[in-house]
């Protein structure tokens, strides 16, 4: 029995390096889920337009999502703005703009620094949405968004959107 236990070893050892390469999520991969639950958060759709509903839902994904003092500059917003509390607040009330709202992050780059503690996702977002009245709105957006691994778990710290040509008919 004693000769086996060296070979057992060996083969936990193995099972354990190819799981490892092959089956856990690499930083990015896990950055890109963060960026699709992000997409999920603010989607509007014709049924879930009721604010105080949204409101809570948005609060707990982005509690997942955000670091508590997250900052945010978009140039609509006349300063940068910080915390996830005014951030949720904005995406709560989403619904009083629009009927149906998504916003397309999948075309971002990720690039993950060689310490693995700081990352940053950057490209070009697209919000589609529909408007009370019926009008389509399309905008493109330059947006950068600064991820830190906290605790273990990327957070987005800093989020940064362009100014940026309306497309709306």
């Amino acid at each position: 029995m004693k000769r086996w236990l060296p070979h057992i070893g060996i083969v936990l050892g193995i099972a354990i390096a190819v799981y490892a390469l092959f089956f856990s999520n690499s930083d990015e991969d896990v950055i890109r889920d963060k960026l699709a639950q992000l997409e999920e958060a603010v989607r509007i759709s014709d049924g879930n337009t009721n604010i105080v509903i949204r409101a809570a839902r948005v609060k707990k994904e982005f509690g997942e999502i955000f670091e508590k003092e997250v900052t945010i500059e978009v140039p609509e917003l006349t300063d940068a703005s910080s915390g996830r509390t005014e951030l949720v607040q904005l995406a709560a009330s989403a619904p009083k703009l629009w009927r149906t709202a998504s916003v397309d992050l999948g075309n971002l780059s990720v690039d993950v620094d060689h310490s693995g503690t700081t990352a940053v996702a950057y490209g070009q977002a697209v919000l589609t949405a529909t408007r009370h009245s019926g009008d389509l709105h399309r905008d493109e957006r330059t947006v950068s968004l600064r991820f830190d691994k906290i605790d273990g778990d990327w957070r987005i710290v800093h989020v940064s959107v362009s100014a940026g040509q309306d497309d709306s008919p």
